[in-house]
């Protein structure tokens, strides 16, 4: 079933859409009351710099800085105070609690710095902790007191001009860096993020701590990998009719007496021979199971992976992956006439035919927002009702591992859909069983 999850897996990283909040700390003191920080991770897929920001922000003003920063492996903390305005304490607080817990969060405590957004300027006049200070769209920039050596930014509209170069001279004679960004007219916040980001990153604070890809970046490079390779497969071999040409010319003519079966399927029938390879063997057992495909794929392949290799029974495990739409929507009449057209070609070539209910699943982790539980169900009754009517082996796998909420038992399943050993140890005598009354009967 893995092939969809190679078209969605962005839903595994998924998960990585938008902002990833993980923390609420409330620093509640006598001086800082109903202030708290919101602690925001570095985007997994980024690699981390060790640098914290401290953002400070009128309402809905900063969620693009912080989805911006994150993204480039930065620790976001936004500091709200639930009651009333910022304080200069709240934001002293915030850089106590953070410079207290610098190994918690993995980040160094000489990168931590300050953001304020469409807020006073005076939340930074006599701080000096900070290792670099932007201040965005500021309401008021206050006389500088102190002296400092912080690098700062300043990113204001053109109409703040005199108040800025004011601000600006003043920071330089105390000795601190400072750098300006006019704006004509209003600009947005991707804009902002990208300048505040810049500007970092001149400074020196957007450097990885090392050269080390994360896990996440290494698994995402492996799905990209293999999503081209699917891709450029779909072009040339849309059916993988190549996938066991090699396998099935090694194979030849039945032995008098023998008693060949050839399971075919999706992702299911290949991890099974992987999961309980012995089970194949000892039974002498043909699998042709290929992860993540549909009932017109494996149609399209019967006569290469089944008819040729003149088995005496086929074993068909087939249509989660057409609920689960992994070559488009498909109606369940046409998933079910597939599955009837591979049996009117097994039936012409004098092979017995073993047809298996789908599987439960509540949802698939490569398609989210699908819900198959009850399109299992109805495929599931098509095929037991054309298996009864046509006197064709059927085997009853869905009543043997659902739960009471329709989805596979946590138990038997690894993600929901693909069973575990002990999953497939439940299937093993009832196909078994099948199989030996296919041979028994005339």
């Amino acid at each position: 079933m893995f092939l969809r999850g190679v078209f969605f897996t962005t839903a595994l990283f998924l998960s990585i859409c938008g902002i990833a909040q993980t923390k609420i700390i409330s620093l509640h003191t006598n001086q800082t009351k109903n202030a708290t920080l919101t602690f925001y991770p570095p985007d997994p897929l980024a690699s981390p710099t060790g640098t914290s920001i401290v953002i400070c922000s009128s309402a809905g003003t900063d969620s693009s800085i912080i989805a911006a920063l994150t993204k480039k492996g930065c620790v976001a903390f936004q500091l709200k105070n639930l009651q009333s305005a910022i304080t200069r304490d709240d934001v002293a607080k915030a850089f106590e609690y953070i410079q207290n817990n610098v190994s918690a969060y993995q980040i160094i405590a000489n990168k931590i710095g300050l953001l304020t957004l469409n807020v006073a300027g005076g939340l930074i006049t006599d701080l000096n902790s900070a290792a670099f200070i932007g201040i965005i769209d500021p309401g008021t920039l206050p006389p500088i007191k102190v002296s400092t050596t912080t690098p700062l930014l300043i990113d204001a509209r053109n109409e703040k001009n005199k108040e800025v170069f004011s601000f600006y001279n003043s920071w330089s004679k105390r000795g601190g860096k400072a750098d300006i960004h006019l704006h004509q007219q209003v600009v947005n916040d991707d804009v902002k993020a990208s300048e505040v980001i810049n500007w970092m990153a001149s400074l020196g604070f957007m450097k990885p701590i090392s050269n080390e890809k994360t896990e996440a970046q290494k698994k995402s490079e492996d799905w990209a990998n293999l999503r081209k390779y699917y891709d450029d497969l779909f072009h040339r071999d849309w059916a993988w009719l190549t996938r066991f040409e090699a396998d099935n010319e090694k194979i030849p003519a039945p032995a008098l007496g023998e008693k060949r079966v050839v399971f075919l399927g999706n992702s299911i029938t290949e991890g099974w021979i992987k999961n309980d390879p012995d089970f194949f063997k000892t039974n002498n057992y043909i699998n042709r199971g290929i992860g993540g495909q549909t009932t017109p794929q494996m149609l399209v392949r019967f006569r290469e992976d089944v008819v040729n290799l003149h088995p005496q029974v086929v074993v068909i495990l087939a249509g989660i992956n057409d609920i689960a739409e992994n070559t488009g929507p498909s109606k369940l009449e046409n998933v079910a006439g597939n599955i009837i057209s591979m049996n009117e070609i097994a039936r012409a070539n004098g092979i017995k035919v073993i047809l298996c209910s789908v599987l439960p699943a509540l949802s698939f982790p490569w398609h989210p927002g699908i819900n198959p539980t009850r399109s299992i169900l109805k495929l599931n009754g098509m095929l037991k009702e054309y298996a009864g009517n046509n006197k064709l082996g059927y085997i009853d796998y869905y009543s043997a591992v659902v739960d009471g909420k329709k989805g596979f038992k946590k138990e038997l399943v690894t993600d929901g859909v693909h069973p575990n050993l002990e999953g497939y140890k439940i299937m093993e005598p009832l196909v078994k069983a099948a199989i030996d009354k296919a041979f028994s009967s005339k």
